[in-house]
């Protein structure tokens, strides 16, 4: 067995464009792309399977997706990186390791508005899973409740069928250029990185855990996606997967590398959150189970052979 991974890092790669100069592909977007393609895809092909109009999956996904990055990166800076939001007397923005002590962030340095907003104008630098979430769920009631009305819980549980598939290509992302390195470890799975580095040592390659978490989700909903299920059915099943699988991968995160997170009461912010995650799918699978919840069968054109919600 290998004492780790070999390290290995994609960076930006210039493709050269004839009279255009060059074009920077960066690794985390692209197969952050290449995940809402195949996400938008499998929820596509679901959507046309039960004879939902796939003008309401599509649109609906991308707002929902819209919605989640904006919300995501707002959880970010309010929970996860609060000292960007707070100066010092001169207008200096808080340093970094002050999210570890919200004591004293909070008492010795006052709360500026200016930079409130101009760090969330700054929708690049960070995003949240947990606020993406939260973001995903404000967008999913919006746009079926409001923009256009249709069955919400049917069209977000299509579209949440394809989210692992998608998740999984975003996570690697994160993986190959190391966004979310761990502690210092000796397990066997873990990523020796070289001396050089910031982070130099063996330790958990934490976007890489949670893409192979996801290849057995991913699975385990394609087998039981062979039948149409009760609306609501797949969306709170990955939340009940996915909460724990999150809750325990934030306990391998790194505490002396920098730049840290916020903490509350030891637990992340993403602990937290996935804490009310999954009381909240619990309580709606066991709802589904109450209002039928079964596997129904399908005809040939998609729809339900017994006339069940949609």
């Amino acid at each position: 067995m290998f004492a780790a991974i070999p390290y290995f890092q994609l960076g930006v790669y210039n493709l050269a464009i004839p009279g255009l100069g060059t074009l920077p592909l960066d690794a985390w977007a692209a197969l952050v792309c290449v995940g809402f393609v195949v996400g938008l895809e499998v929820a596509r092909y679901r959507g046309i399977r039960l004879g939902l109009d796939t003008r309401d999956v599509v649109d609906g996904a991308v707002f929902i997706v819209l919605m989640g990055f904006f919300v995501a990166h707002i959880v970010t800076v309010i929970f996860y990186f609060p000292h960007r939001m707070f100066v010092d007397a001169d207008g200096a923005v808080a340093p970094k390791d002050l999210n570890l002590d919200m004591a004293a962030l909070m008492s010795e340095y006052s709360f500026s508005i200016s930079e409130a907003f101009m760090a969330i104008a700054r929708v690049w630098q960070g995003f949240s899973s947990t606020g993406g979430f939260i973001g995903a769920i404000i967008g999913a009631v919006l746009f079926y409740k409001f923009i256009r009305p249709r069955g919400a819980l049917r069209h977000a549980d299509v579209i949440c069928f394809g989210f692992p598939f998608g998740w999984f290509f975003g996570r690697v992302g994160c993986g190959v250029v190391h966004d979310h390195i761990g502690a210092l470890t000796t397990f066997p799975l873990a990523m020796e990185f070289p001396a050089s580095h910031r982070a130099a040592g063996i330790r958990h390659e934490l976007g890489l855990y949670e893409a192979a978490l996801m290849i057995p989700v991913m699975l385990l909903f394609y087998w039981l996606g062979r039948e149409d299920r009760v609306p609501g059915f797949f969306l709170s099943l990955f939340m009940l997967l996915y909460a724990p699988i999150r809750f325990g991968l934030d306990f391998l995160r790194n505490a002396d590398l920098g730049a840290q997170d916020a903490r509350y009461l030891a637990l992340t912010p993403a602990q937290w959150g996935m804490i009310v995650l999954f009381a909240v799918a619990l309580y709606t699978f066991m709802r589904l189970d109450r209002d039928g919840f079964r596997p129904r069968a399908l005809d040939g054109s998609g729809k339900l052979v017994d006339g069940g919600a949609t």
